[in-house]
């Protein structure tokens, strides 16, 4: 096998792979391949800086090619260029959705291997993190220098960089469009109107524009959508695959329908529409890549036959249990009513996550 790119490198140009076998690495356990002629990849991390406007983005998985491919360099510029012509923006997104498919199929299998140990270290680690978040909020308010100062040790830690690659919820995707463009695509939804159900075929992407939505997995609520632009299956209207989840209407909406008889029109009315969508799909392999190698991270602990190294789920408990007596130390000192209510929430969690897991 030939490298072309690696994990971390900086992603300064785009590929074409005329013919032969790519092979995807996210971790050394966790690989994918895609064979075929002509095909663009290698464009996630560009395509995000881009959005960003940023100089430059590191690479979040290693690419090879099996001996004998043919692959060449697309400039960046070029890259660019091309995405709004239809056919290219449309193979682009596409690609990077099947990477998410793939994905997402990698990380599911993944985390059904962890053993209780295992996913109390992920519980730890997310709490920890998420303390660490809320205490920002409130450093944004005060700003006094003791709470920074506790900010900056805290948030140095590894596992505070593990809780937030554990972070449950996936990037959200959100689409700005000419809606006078839209007008025609576009319907009202009354409240307890059924938008897509949970294990139906879908080829139909939907924009939210006003209103409140509700999402449903396996007949459990498990989120609201409130904010207009947010995109909803796209996987759907790119591969076709089967709808994740059941979404309701909880208030009045307002629902832009993208059909695939529809894209074209659609996206050479709008300029950058290949490049949000292909932007949403690479934030979302990006987030299952992290997620792939964090728990890949996890069962190679549990694997691990060295008696000097302490399992993550013990490091992770003492180091959060170090920062809440820190915390109730700041807490006895300044009489915070927000710190005291960390705490309490912190010592909640700590005891439902014994309870699970030991």
């Amino acid at each position: 096998m030939q490298k072309i790119y690696e994990l971390m490198d900086i992603a300064d140009t785009a590929y074409i792979i005329h013919s032969g076998k790519l092979i995807f690495e996210i971790s050394p356990k966790d690989r994918y391949h895609l064979d075929g002629n002509e095909i663009i990849f290698g464009t996630e991390e560009p395509l995000i800086a881009y959005k960003l406007n940023r100089e430059d983005y590191f690479r979040f998985q290693t690419v090879f090619i099996e001996e004998g491919s043919v692959v060449d360099k697309i400039p960046l510029q070029n890259l660019y260029k091309v995405l709004s012509i239809y056919n290219i923006g449309y193979s682009i997104a596409k690609n990077i959705a099947k990477f998410v498919e793939i994905t997402n199929k990698m990380y599911i299998k993944k985390e059904k291997l962890l053993s209780g140990k295992e996913m109390a270290s992920k519980e730890f680690a997310l709490l920890y993190a998420e303390v660490v978040e809320e205490l920002k909020q409130h450093q944004e308010k005060i700003k006094t220098s003791w709470l920074k100062a506790l900010i900056d040790k805290y948030a140095d830690s590894l596992v505070y960089t593990k809780g937030i690659a554990f972070q449950k919820e996936t990037p959200k995707s959100e689409l700005k469009l000419d809606m006078q463009q839209l007008h025609e695509f576009t319907i009202p939804l009354e409240a307890g109107a059924l938008l897509c159900e949970e294990g139906d075929i879908g080829n139909e992407m939907f924009i939210l524009n006003r209103g409140n939505l509700e999402v449903y997995i396996g007949g459990k609520k498990v989120a609201t959508i409130h904010e207009g632009g947010t995109v909803i299956g796209e996987m759907a209207l790119l591969l076709g695959e089967k709808r994740t989840a059941t979404i309701k209407s909880l208030t009045d909406c307002n629902i832009t329908i993208i059909k695939p008889e529809n894209l074209k029109e659609i996206a050479q009315n709008n300029n950058d529409f290949f490049l949000n969508i292909a932007v949403n799909m690479a934030r979302r392999l990006e987030h299952n890549c992290s997620m792939i190698r964090e728990t890949a991270d996890l069962l190679t602990d549990e694997d691990s036959t060295d008696i000097n190294v302490p399992p993550k789920e013990r490091t992770n408990y003492k180091e959060l249990l170090a920062f809440m007596n820190e915390l109730e130390r700041y807490e006895s000192k300044y009489k915070f009513p927000w710190l005291k209510e960390i705490i309490k929430k912190m010592r909640r969690e700590l005891a439902k996550l014994r309870e699970t897991f030991t």
